[in-house]
């Protein structure tokens, strides 16, 4: 990677983004903190996009979700001047620059900005070159070069979103090759789309997910893990989970507490199902599917686990309300028989009749026709 920030910078940006190491995160913050207190922007706007959560920086690296501070740093690094600050903010969600605007001194418009970090992306800033890349993915670049479909023509717009895609394509490649781990999910994205017209290539972006659990990134371990199951290797399959967890990813906890419970793809070990599935729900507590398999497991007992239908109803209503209706049979039996909550006929029928040909809703269903 061109070294064309400060050297401090640089070294904080290959400790967080580049080898996601968890155990030199406190080295990397102090490098960006100490580069910002004597006034550097480019500090101040890699110190803020720590703190935004695990789009813009790998779980494994355990950043703290901090949006007000990071856009406090936002603010400074537009105070002191910082191009990738300045185009970094520009179409940041939810941030409101100083003076209504991203653009600041010593820069005059956003094209000024835009010319800025491609030079340096020109240069061989890999991470510019991932900026540039998002700018074409999100199609923003039209913003930055006063593009719009009335003053090019739809057509023209159209075929310059194809354009601007390839150019995303090329660019995310170049940044997984240089090892930017972050560069991987809009890239297999437009693989597997066909994003604005660009090809579909699906055992391409199926190489990039491989590419990603071998660097160690735990979303894509997982993946992997699941294809792993899917071809029924087990032991591989359990392998790349556990490394995913390892990497932070809290759906692995889904996937190994599925293999134990009901049905799963191992032998029944409830109390391991239990396991996982309850450290998943305490990270992710409105996942609908780890409020299913919990709902399912309180509802069903087993193995020296009593049922708690009180529990039981509590999670299976809340997977429903987030709009999932694979527990629709064992809540209509709570609704029918008063487990854990008031009888409901009515509402007992309604979800017997999502599905129907489950063997609970079907019994269920003649219970309620018989009187």
């Amino acid at each position: 990677m061109a070294a064309l920030f400060d050297e401090r910078v640089e070294k904080a940006i290959q400790i967080i983004w580049f080898d996601r190491q968890a155990d030199r995160r406190e080295e990397a913050l102090a490098l960006l903190r100490e580069a910002a207190n004597i006034g550097d922007g480019d500090a101040f706007y890699f110190l803020g996009r720590c703190y935004l959560g695990k789009r813009y920086v790998d779980p494994a690296v355990k950043m703290p979700l901090d949006t007000a501070f990071a856009f406090e740093c936002f603010h400074q690094s537009l105070i002191f001047e910082s191009a990738v600050g300045m185009f970094g903010t520009m179409h940041q969600e939810g941030y409101q620059p100083p003076g209504g605007t991203s653009v600041h001194s010593p820069y005059h418009s956003k094209r000024e900005i835009w010319d800025a970090i491609s030079q340096k992306a020109a240069q061989g800033q890999v991470f510019c070159k991932f900026m540039i890349a998002n700018a074409y993915y999100y199609c923003t670049v039209a913003d930055f070069q006063g593009i719009t479909p009335e003053n090019t023509g739809r057509k023209k717009y159209e075929r310059l979103q194809y354009e601007w895609t390839a150019a995303a394509v090329k660019l995310y490649e170049e940044c997984v090759a240089a090892g930017l781990g972050i560069a991987i999910p809009n890239l297999v994205d437009i693989l597997h789309t066909g994003r604005h017209g660009a090809p579909i290539q699906r055992q391409k972006a199926r190489n990039y997910i491989h590419i990603g659990a071998k660097m160690g990134i735990g979303a894509y371990e997982r993946i992997v893990g699941n294809e792993y199951r899917d071809d029924n290797e087990l032991a591989k399959a359990v392998e790349m989970y556990e490394r995913a967890l390892a990497h932070n990813d809290e759906y692995a906890y889904y996937c190994l507490g599925r293999l134990y419970t009901y049905n799963g793809a191992l032998p029944l070990n409830l109390k391991k199902a239990l396991s996982y599935l309850e450290k998943g729900y305490a990270r992710l507590p409105d996942d609908a599917g780890f409020c299913n398999l919990l709902g399912e497991i309180y509802f069903r007992g087993g193995e020296d686990i009593k049922p708690d239908y009180e529990q039981a109803f509590l999670l299976l209503s809340k997977a429903y309300f987030k709009g999932s209706t694979w527990g629709s049979d064992l809540l209509g039996t709570c609704y029918l028989n008063g487990l854990g909550t008031a009888p409901n006929l009515n509402m007992a029928r309604k979800l017997f009749e999502l599905h129907p040909k489950k063997p609970l809703a079907a019994s269920g269903l003649r219970r309620l026709k018989n009187g």
